[in-house]
């Protein structure tokens, strides 16, 4: 078997995309499971709780975060059948933080601290999950989206960007994954504000009397399970001519950020926020978990009504099925 670290971004676009293909076949030969489906991609920026305009948020650190602007690469985008892992996990991982702040004996406490700061530290970085025969435990591919986008997170008044549709297979997805990436040369013009970069972000962040501007980059090079997203939980029945939307939620990447760790520069000029600041630090980390995404699915519309088939509307800029080998 190929080392997942050497598995290249088209082989594994190709692996996912076959894995669909061959379910799709499956379906059709034998009569059982889900049949063939055409659905619709599309992104969006989600609301913080509490909030009206995207890409404005409070911090868990007390700061005031306002977005101006924010580009991203993103996709390839893969809608699995089961259920994500990493919520069980997440939830073991809070009983047992809190087992370990209920007393005991000190050895008891010395094993469950260790215990403790080695979960949150799997907790904490992206991790792999190939299997044996199988490159997610995701199991079976039921839609998918196999290109890179450019996605600008404060255009479209908080309504989704319909991408394109995109093949599948009617039935229950529970989580979904995807890469982030530097943008290739396939996307052209498009890309050129991102200068390279995967992610660019410019906004203000404020707490009392402080104020801070920021511009920060972040670069998501091979390899491959660096890029990854892994089993973002979703719970949707997939059908044909629905919306399935990636909600991209910054007010999740920025959690622990101390903006007041910044040197703040004279005449308040903006803070380039670098690799090593513990700000980039938290936003390199926060990016790549499963709650930095969530997803939502939006039944059959009438794609000539605007704002039909869904509460937030959708923006239907690519109404034919993209060209798959372009």
């Amino acid at each position: 078997m190929t080392s997942p670290l050497s598995t290249t971004r088209r082989a594994f676009t190709l692996m996912l995309g076959s894995a669909l293909a061959g379910g799709v076949a499956a379906c059709g030969l034998s009569g059982t499971g889900g049949r063939a489906i055409t659905f619709r991609m599309g992104l969006r920026t989600a609301l913080a709780p509490g909030e009206t305009v995207p890409g404005e948020f409070t911090t868990d650190t007390g700061w005031r975060v306002r977005l101006s602007s924010g580009l991203m690469v993103l996709g390839p985008i893969y809608l699995f059948e089961n259920a994500s892992p990493l919520q069980a996990r997440a939830a073991a991982r809070v009983h047992e933080g809190a087992s370990f702040s209920g007393g005991g004996s000190p050895s008891q406490a010395r094993a469950g601290a260790s215990r403790l700061s080695r979960r949150l530290g799997e907790w904490l970085l992206p991790a792999a999950h190939a299997h044996e025969g199988d490159f997610f435990s995701g199991g079976r591919v039921l839609g998918e989206w196999d290109r890179e986008v450019v996605f600008d997170l404060m255009a479209g008044g908080g309504e989704a960007r319909v991408l394109g549709r995109s093949p599948g297979i009617a039935g229950m997805a529970r989580s979904f994954s995807m890469l982030l990436q530097p943008p290739s040369k396939a996307l052209g013009a498009e890309a050129a504000p991102l200068n390279g970069h995967s992610v660019v972000l410019e906004g203000t962040a404020f707490r009392q009397e402080q104020r801070v501007p920021f511009r920060v980059t972040m670069d998501f090079p091979p390899p491959l399970e660096l890029q990854r997203v892994d089993f973002v939980p979703i719970e949707v029945e997939l059908d044909d001519e629905g919306l399935f939307v990636v909600e991209v939620q910054p007010h999740r990447w920025f959690e622990g950020a101390h903006f007041d760790r910044l040197t703040v520069l004279p005449g308040g000029a903006t803070v380039d926020v670098t690799p090593e600041t513990q700000v980039h630090r938290a936003l390199s980390v926060n990016v790549r978990r499963h709650t930095a995404f969530a997803g939502t699915w939006e039944p059959a519309y009438d794609s000539r009504e605007p704002g039909a088939g869904g509460g937030h509307g959708a923006r239907d800029t690519t109404p034919e099925l993209p060209d798959r080998d372009s």
